[in-house]
């Protein structure tokens, strides 16, 4: 029984570890798309899967 629980453990641990890298690459193309200047910050919003006010952060945009 303590195997499958360590199996269970080691997958959470890995997707964790997965998805923070997805999030990570996103952010990392926000940055690329917005330092190319081309579209508006809720066009990188959409093709990237981050919210407008994550890609506002990345540009240093503070909203009130």
């Amino acid at each position: 029984m303590g195997g499958a629980m360590i199996e269970t453990e080691a997958r959470t641990i890995l997707n964790q570890g997965l998805s923070q890298g997805r999030a990570e690459t996103k952010r990392e193309t926000a940055q690329r798309m917005l330092k190319r200047g081309k579209l508006t910050i809720e066009g990188i919003a959409e093709d990237t899967g981050l919210s407008v006010e994550e890609v506002e952060r990345l540009a240093g945009i503070q909203m009130n």
